[in-house]
């Protein structure tokens, strides 16, 4: 039997022992029994360990794990990716995540794998390290929800809807750290990647806490391991835990001001936010994502995220997030620019991870599968108010038909922060792209745009079928992330 020698071997990475928590560089030249000879030194293989998920740099399309939340939005309804612009059109066309050789293929497994090594090296050793026992606990506490959402991660993207077959092949599942001698595992099945997240986070769950971890909002405290827990109790149909972890996890969250939604997404001091990676000009791999999703500042590389037209007609006039859209007729002639995400004036941006929106939003659509009509309504009307929005009488949809509203309002609502993709599969939908009729003229206040003596046209989705010509399907396997080809030639038990 061939062993593992890529993807897992034993490597403590992001760990430089000085006071700054997330002043950190991965390496592989510091030896176990340095970084685990006390708790504080244990406390910054956790604080590296996190910032090598977020700030390890593969390419400029790859910062991080930051190409995952891209890749999900790339892959979805409502990002019409530029055509010949540098930047997830592969992805977008459904051909990067299927090829084994992918760069991004290659990248998410890297940083979750190396990333789950290091948990299980917390978690197997915290207990025998010197140092005070409430910050051993809390150490702990953190790596089992860090690793609980490397795997729900992983259960999402590798494998189709939980409600369709819960047996379905999935990913290995690693709990021992690794080894150049460790055999590769098989893959586990859905269901069983899905009862070792839950299994993880239940355990930082119930350790961590009161645990304060004042403006650091990158830590995991229990709000943010709650909020996962209803995204895991979401994709595996748990509609009452879904409910009432979603509630918990907004405990002490409000909702920010309507000024607040166009200030660009880019601060995690946001009162709105429950769990964000913070940047700096120092550390800042994961801002380079804004690079494509900031679709209007200057400074914006690639500006690669425009959005469908036809995303612009689910918003009322009235909603402030309808404020957000605005043709270019300057770069992407002709795009629709949904200027949600703006990069802050030194070239940085925080990343959004959770927001109280989203947990309101779990409440709406689990309340309406357990026939809790008037509280579903109740929810997604929350929302919509504090967005301006119009909140019609709904009273009279079925169950059916008020979930399609609400996930409509998660489309409208969580645009950009990498739940498209996931969302399609666990609902067994099928991607919906509407082409633009060719010619369509651009006007603005019903006056054509003409420039340098031309009409603009409207500019929209330009795939909108999978490779092979056929049309988009409900419970596809193009939705799906291939294992990298380095992996399953050096484990064949994959």
């Amino acid at each position: 039997m061939k062993k593992i020698k890529y993807t897992f071997f034993t490597i403590l990475l992001g760990v430089t022992f000085h006071s700054c928590d997330l002043n950190v560089e991965p390496t592989t030249a510091i030896r176990s029994d340095v970084v685990f000879e006390n708790a504080d030194n244990a406390e910054k293989v956790l604080n590296g360990t996190w910032n090598y998920l977020w700030d390890t740099y593969f390419t400029y399309q790859n910062p991080g794990w930051t190409s995952l939340l891209l890749t999900s939005d790339a892959m979805g309804d409502d990002a019409a990716i530029q055509p010949g612009k540098y930047g997830y059109i592969n992805h977008y066309s459904f051909t990067n995540m299927s090829s084994t050789s992918a760069t991004t293929v290659n990248a998410i497994w890297t940083l979750a794998y190396k990333t789950i090594d290091n948990t299980n090296q917390l978690i197997t050793k915290i207990d025998n390290v010197p140092g005070d026992n409430d910050l051993k606990v809390r150490i702990k506490s953190q790596a089992y929800a860090l690793r609980g959402y490397i795997y729900l991660n992983l259960a999402s993207f590798y494998s189709l809807a939980y409600a369709k077959d819960a047996d379905l092949p999935c990913v290995p599942i690693y709990t021992e750290p690794t080894t150049i001698s460790t055999s590769g595992k098989s893959r586990s099945t859905l269901k069983e990647v899905y009862q070792r997240a839950e299994t993880d986070l239940l355990a930082g769950y119930n350790a961590i806490g009161d645990y304060n971890r004042q403006d650091k909002k990158y830590k995991i405290d229990k709000n943010v391991i709650a909020g996962l827990l209803a995204r895991l109790y979401l994709q595996t149909n748990q509609w009452d835990k879904a409910q009432q972890f979603a509630d918990e996890a907004q405990t002490n969250y409000s909702w920010m001001s309507k000024a607040d939604y166009l200030k660009g997404f880019n601060d995690y001091n946001n009162v709105e936010w429950i769990w964000g990676h913070g940047q700096t000009t120092e550390q800042n791999t994961a801002s380079y994502s804004f690079h494509f999703k900031d679709v209007s500042s200057s400074s914006s590389y690639y500006y690669s995220f425009m959005a469908d037209p036809y995303f612009k007609d689910l918003f009322d006039s009235n909603d402030i997030r309808s404020q957000l859209f605005e043709w270019d007729t300057n770069r992407y002639l002709g795009g629709l620019m949904y200027k949600k995400f703006l990069f802050r004036s030194n070239s940085t941006a925080d990343i959004v991870l959770m927001r109280k929106a989203e947990m309101v939003l779990i409440e709406a659509e689990a309340y309406a599968e357990q026939e809790e009509l008037p509280k579903a309504i109740a929810k997604l009307n929350e929302l919509r108010i504090q967005r301006g929005a119009n909140t019609p009488d709904l009273s009279g949809l079925s169950k059916n038909d008020l979930i399609e509203e609400i996930l409509i309002e998660r489309r409208k609502e969580l645009f950009g922060e990498g739940f498209a993709l996931s969302d399609i599969i666990r609902r067994q939908k099928a991607v919906e792209r509407k082409e633009v009729p060719t010619g369509t003229n651009l006007e603005i206040d019903g006056t054509p745009v003409v420039i340098d003596g031309k009409k603009v046209t409207i500019k929209g989705h330009t795939v909108t079928k999978f490779p092979d010509g056929t049309n988009f399907a409900p419970n596809s396997p193009y939705y799906l992330f291939a294992i990298p080809a380095t992996e399953t030639q050096n484990n064949p038990n994959l």
